[in-house]
Order: C-alpha cells, then structure tokens, then sequence
C-alpha cells in the first residue's frame, strides 16, 4: 500500500506530494503492559467480590443455615 502525503512548500502556495512505501506499523508496548495489568485486576477483582461480596442478609442467611444443621446433628445422636 503506497501512501501519499501533501505536503506545504515553505516558500510559497504551491503542494508538493511525497509517495511513501508503508511501515510497520509503529506498536507501543506501554498500551499492551497496560491492557495486561487492567485484565489481572480485573481477574482479581472478580475473586474478591466473590470471597468477600456478599451482603449482611446473606452472611446471616448461611450463619443460620449452619446452626440449623447442627442442631439437626445434635438432635439426631445417640446417648450412650
């Protein structure tokens, strides 16, 4: 692909046009460290709203749903 620039003349109105074979295109490293760091974040912000996200009513909710099985447990043993 053959690009062409237009270019000003510095000494008057008249363009010039410059024909330039394509370069690789030019990649910028900081953009890809940073797309890396923001996925680990992301990764790591999703384990964590997994581990601690929940609400006062859930963490009662369980609190409770293990007591009642204990109690289930307990009423179930025999004496001896």
């Amino acid at each position: 692909m053959i690009r062409s620039e237009r270019l000003r003349h510095p000494m008057g109105g008249r363009t010039l046009q410059r024909y330039s074979k394509a370069m690789a295109q030019v990649t910028n490293l900081n953009r890809f460290r940073k797309a890396r760091d923001k996925a680990a974040r992301a990764t790591q912000a999703d384990a964590n709203r997994a581990q601690f996200g929940r609400t006062k009513a859930q963490k009662a909710a369980d609190a409770a749903d293990v007591a009642r099985r204990e109690a289930a447990l307990d009423a179930a043993k025999r004496d001896e």
